[in-house]
């Protein structure tokens, strides 16, 4: 049976690209009434001053982008080879299972992870949503079967009501895994609410018929006892966002940046949700929960007097610069609370990328193939500058492929904001960043709008930078393609678990991201 209209109606209000909108509450800043100049459907006009900004700054190179068209297509059968039950490397296990690796010792990643699944799927999800392969909606069906499971496994962090839910991974099969581990770790309810709230989304516009009453109370059924798997997340989140647990590295126990924005999204959207299902009271719990969390955040994780994002509330030996700033903001950003293209996340990912350029030997070798201005190079990105796991044991750590294709996601994402919003502003707190831009390193503050000159050769020296990060994945993935979890800080060779899945996943992104920017910034001529 398909929704009633007073139901369906409002879910297909859920609709949204990079930020939520609901029907009945909107949590973002009012729309801007001024019109934006340029058609977004042609390319910005583009006006240059040779004395001021390079022309390696104007152009994108080429056969980088030839590179990320087979890579792209290869990263993503690679990564649909991690799951189950289709999977090439998924022998064992259970239907909608999502391997971190198909590694099997040094290390042994051959699990499932509640979030790397959750980041993965929605990937799938992406590409279903452009392409309606129903293979592809198979998969996502099986990962929430798998999930549901998984939900109501007794296990070491709890049963199903006793915190269980904050559990990060499990066996192949399903089974929980009862050893020693960091746990809980309280990102996995939310990115896989997240996750499946956006496959209800992509669904109900692709193929309405479909979410029929029974397909979606499996997903989000306002009565508790139904124990569906989006609210029972939501219920988890809401009453546990505010308690410490371990980080996305699994080793810092903590209240962390990550976790929080990813737990804030979600009951932003879980709270839209269950108003278009009529589920009025649970809107209100998880309205009140978002508004506290996001008081939280906004005090929690902001260091002022250095003028940058911090990944972990109460954890002095670290300087809190960590490439969980930059995933926090790609995944749990939303337009007014650290998206991409705020001051605070441009700026601390700025400051983040001058500490990794000096910190890894490979950092100081220029790749080949990418002819970009020194400013503008890009640099292996790893997760911490503390790190000291090399993928194996603990001594040196390393450039990771997800960290560093995360930087361009950051970029290209704030590219196509930019453009959208028809201007950007220059702030004490982002100049930093904007001064890598500026050719001569002195970016003067203030509103730099798209009627300026400046504003295509910043934003065209940003596609650049971005771009140069990607050149930097091109220049240490393996002939064919396939990406490990990290390479080597002094030779640059693949280190860590093979064929990680979150590699994968996190390139793709990049390069989705990639296509919009460019698009919009180039049009069809490049």
């Amino acid at each position: 049976m398909v929704l009633p209209k007073s139901i369906l109606v409002p879910i297909a209000a859920l609709s949204y690209c990079s930020s939520f909108v609901a029907a009945y509450v909107f949590t973002g800043h009012t729309t801007d009434a001024r019109q934006f100049a340029i058609s977004k459907s042609e390319p910005l006009l583009y006006e240059h001053d040779g004395t001021t900004w390079y022309k390696t700054s104007t152009r994108p190179v080429g056969d980088l982008g030839d590179w990320i068209n087979l890579e792209k297509a290869l990263a993503f059968q690679y990564l649909l080879d991690n799951i189950a039950p289709n999977g090439v490397n998924t022998e064992g296990c259970a239907a909608g299972t999502v391997i971190a690796s198909p590694s099997k010792d040094h290390p042994n990643y051959f699990y499932q992870w509640i979030r790397d699944a959750g980041i993965t799927v929605q990937g799938v999800i992406d590409e279903y949503a452009k392409s309606e392969d129903l293979e592809l909606r198979d998969i996502i069906d099986r990962y929430a079967d798998l999930q549901g499971e998984i939900q109501g496994t007794f296990n070491p962090s709890g049963g199903f009501s006793t915190g269980g839910l904050g559990e990060p991974k499990f066996m192949v099969n399903g089974a929980p895994f009862a050893g020693s581990w960091a746990r809980p770790q309280r990102d996995g309810p939310a990115l896989r609410a997240l996750t499946l709230m956006s496959f209800i989304r992509v669904v109900n516009q692709t193929h309405p018929e479909l979410v029929t009453l029974q397909w979606i109370s499996r997903l989000y059924n306002p009565d508790l006892a139904a124990k569906s798997i989006v609210k029972s997340d939501l219920e988890y989140v809401s009453h546990h966002w505010d308690a410490i647990g371990f980080d996305l590295w699994e080793e810092i126990q903590d209240s962390h940046f990550f976790t929080a924005l990813v737990q804030h999204k979600a009951l932003v959207q879980g709270r839209d949700l269950a108003l278009s299902l009529g589920d009025h009271g649970a809107a209100s719990w998880y309205d009140d929960q978002q508004v506290a969390l996001r008081d939280f955040i906004k005090t929690g994780f902001w260091d002022g007097r250095n003028g940058r994002l911090k990944a972990y509330k109460h954890t002095p030996h670290r300087t809190g610069l960590d490439c969980s700033i930059m995933l926090g903001s790609i995944h749990g950003g939303q337009n007014d609370l650290y998206a991409p293209w705020s001051e605070e996340v441009l700026a601390s990912t700025q400051l983040f990328i001058n500490q990794m350029q000096n910190l890894y030997p490979i950092n100081k070798k220029k790749p080949p193939y990418y002819p970009e201005d020194e400013r503008l190079r890009g640099v292996g990105i790893g997760r911490y500058a503390e790190d000291i796991y090399d993928g194996v044991r603990t001594s040196e750590g390393n450039p990771w492929f997800l960290c560093t294709s995360s930087v361009s996601n950051v970029f290209y994402t704030a590219i196509t904001h930019f453009i959208d919003e028809g201007e950007f502003r220059i702030t004490r707190i982002n100049r930093p960043f904007f001064n890598r831009l500026h050719p001569s390193g002195r970016a003067g503050l203030g509103r730099v709008s798209s009627g300026d000159p400046d504003f295509r050769n910043y934003l065209q020296a940003m596609f650049t930078y971005a771009d140069s990060f990607l050149n930097v994945i091109r220049y240490h993935a393996k002939a064919d393609g396939r990406l490990s979890e990290q390479f080597d800080r002094y030779d640059g060779f693949q280190r860590g678990a093979h064929d990680l899945t979150w590699s994968y996943g996190s390139f793709l992104m990049a390069v989705d991201k990639r296509q919009t920017a460019r698009g919009m910034l180039f049009g069809s001529e490049y």
